[in-house]
């Protein structure tokens, strides 16, 4: 047909006439005819040069609008496919709805999409779509009172970043304002991974309310009112119940929790390994700029299964709630949270690296650490996370990570939990020894001969042992804590250089220090031997009996097994001052419980 003409309902039932809008074609008698869209209202876009799409491609091609079309004021046209068309018909091509700036001589690039295992010729002048008149509206009000203004009212002083980097810094919040929470109730919600609670056959755990004291029932009113007014949780019906109780932060505020110990007892614990420290310390190296990244309550970000919500509820005096998100408290929780880090994370391990909900990301320059922080945002963007602004630090030449002040130069405790540590008062009993010890514990890398030291206060956490704070005990503890005063800064290991294993034994302990010959960042001078951990151990009773050869062979063996992750094919030198251990390379055979280790 050469005319447009309309086709009535009772011609188009006495001509037999089928329409097929699936295959985009009418058919009269034996004829298909193909659906034509009207694009009177639109303009044809067509390809303004020959090109060749290759197999699996995405290509940019240039275009133009052929017909002159008159778009009065406007300068934004949405380009969209069209049904007749060579894109449209060939099987496996297509475009994307777009938007462009509409110029004076007609010509813009659009992305053109092949998804087949062969390369495709489009000639020069194929229509590839339609461009159609956009209307503009002005938003800018519309702007000002959505949730972004959260970010617009910060005070940028707040913003942790040097001044030289704030300009940059500020630009890319600006750019990413959807990855950061606006309010407290402004947080993300993630499809990557969801919370499961496997009971088994297991049948409901149902207790009691704890009695909490008339001065804290402010507290649990004020957080009932919040994690329902944010939709964290939601009143239940469950036939599972555990009671709450107030716990003190560090900064002398009280946090409600749920006691879910009675529900981990039963349920399947997965197994998903939480990273180890010391591979996440080492793996910074010797970057020079650091930014750390914290997750706006991170567990509340992660769904929980709605079959297994039921298993979260709690109960307390204003009646019975279960938790739409990963509550605290739950055993799986931080290996459930670490799987959708790693998850998040993939690909970029080389610059960045987390530790359940704190992200830090490192480099060698300031210029490609934009791109870094960059890259992580879009991967938070794209895992539907949200970062808590005022916890964020950023471009630092140093920062605090996991109880530790991380900087190009080497590794050193945080000076306010060192703080901390000195203020602690001696323990009176047993539990108290064991929080001691692990607290003191976690700087062991630092202290040389720790075992040692500590050998007086670990003695009290043995079996059958009563506990009895003795003078000797309190000079150990005074001596740990002088120790950490005056610590070392650890090397990071250099894997293209050789190390020195050096090793002791005495009576009752071993112990050992790693060290590599690096430049020395504080006096400048070209290399020194810079200690990178160092190691210790109490021996056994039995261990204790041995003669001399046997303990300094154990030293050795004992540090190759608790420094393998340093050491494995790595050329390395072992110093002792007990010469007779050459005899065990003459004849090994002579000490066999150290054979197979060394």
């Amino acid at each position: 047909m050469n005319r447009n003409v309309i086709l009535g309902k009772d011609w188009l039932v006495q001509n037999g006439v089928r329409l097929y809008f699936d295959l985009g074609c009418l058919r009269i008698q034996k004829n298909y005819v193909p659906l034509e869209e009207d694009i009177n209202v639109a303009s044809v876009v067509r390809l303004t040069v020959n090109a060749v799409l290759k197999p699996q491609s995405i290509n940019v091609c240039p275009v133009g609008l052929k017909n002159n079309p008159s778009f009065g004021s406007t300068k934004l046209l949405e380009i969209s496919p069209v049904a007749s068309g060579y894109v449209s018909t060939e099987p496996g091509l297509m475009i994307s709805n777009t938007v462009v700036n509409f110029n004076k001589n007609r010509k813009f690039p659009l992305m053109i999409v092949n998804n087949t295992n062969k390369s495709i010729r489009l000639k020069r002048g194929c229509v590839v779509g339609k461009a159609s008149h956009l209307e503009e509206i002005n938003l800018v009000n519309v702007n000002q009172s959505q949730g972004t203004s959260g970010l617009k009212k910060l005070d940028e002083s707040e913003i942790s970043v040097p001044q030289e980097f704030k300009k940059d810094i500020l630009r890319m919040i600006r750019d990413n304002e959807d990855v950061f929470a606006t309010s407290d109730k402004d947080l993300g919600c993630t499809d990557t991974v969801q919370m499961t609670i496997d009971t088994g056959n297991n049948p409901p755990i149902r207790l009691k309310p704890y009695r909490a004291p008339l001065n804290q029932r402010e507290i649990i009113d004020r957080t009932i009112e919040e994690l329902l007014e944010a939709k964290i949780i939601r009143k239940s019906r469950s036939a599972w119940a555990a009671p709450i109780i107030i716990v003190s932060k560090k900064d002398k505020t009280s946090r409600m929790c749920v006691d879910y110990r009675r529900l981990n007892a039963i349920s399947k614990i997965y197994s998903f390994p939480l990273p180890l420290i010391d591979d996440l310390l080492a793996s910074v190296g010797k970057a020079k700029v650091m930014t750390s990244l914290d997750l706006k309550s991170g567990y509340y970000q992660v769904k929980v299964k709605e079959s297994d919500k039921e298993k979260t509820a709690f109960v307390c005096h204003k009646g019975l709630f279960e938790f739409n998100v990963l509550p605290f408290g739950l055993a799986s929780g931080p290996s459930l949270f670490s799987e959708l880090v790693t998850e998040v994370l993939q690909g970029l391990e080389h610059f960045s690296t987390a530790y359940i909900d704190d992200i830090l990301i490192f480099s060698e320059t300031e210029e490609e650490h934009l791109g870094h922080i960059q890259q992580v945002f879009d991967r938070l963007r794209q895992h539907k996370l949200k970062l808590k602004l005022k916890k964020c630090n950023f471009l630092q030449n140093e920062t605090n990570y996991l109880g530790f002040i991380i900087s190009k130069d080497g590794l050193k405790p945080d000076p306010e939990k060192v703080k901390a540590i000195q203020g602690m008062k001696a323990p009176s009993n047993v539990r108290e020894v064991r929080g001691l010890i692990g607290c003191l514990s976690y700087y062991r890398r630092f202290v040389p001969s720790f075992s040692k030291i500590a050998e007086p206060i670990v003695a009290l956490t043995r079996k059958n042992k009563v506990f009895n704070w003795t003078t000797t005990c309190q000079v150990a503890f005074e001596k740990l804590r002088d120790e950490l005063v005056k610590v070392p800064l650890l090397a990071y290991p250099d894997l293209n250089k050789p190390y020195v294993l050096y090793t002791d034994a005495s009576d009752s302990c071993v112990g050992a220090c790693l060290t590599q010959l690096q430049e020395n960042p504080i006096k400048g001078e070209k290399e020194v031997e810079r200690p990178i951990y160092f190691l210790s151990h109490k021996l056994s009773d039995t261990q204790t009996r041995w003669s001399t050869i046997e303990k300094e062979a154990f030293a050795i063996h004992y540090a190759l097994q608790k420094l393998n992750h340093y050491l494995y094919n790595a050329e390395f030198v072992i110093k002792t001052d007990h010469k007779p251990l050459k005899y065990i390379l003459e004849s090994p055979c002579k000490i066999r419980k150290f054979n197979c280790g060394l």
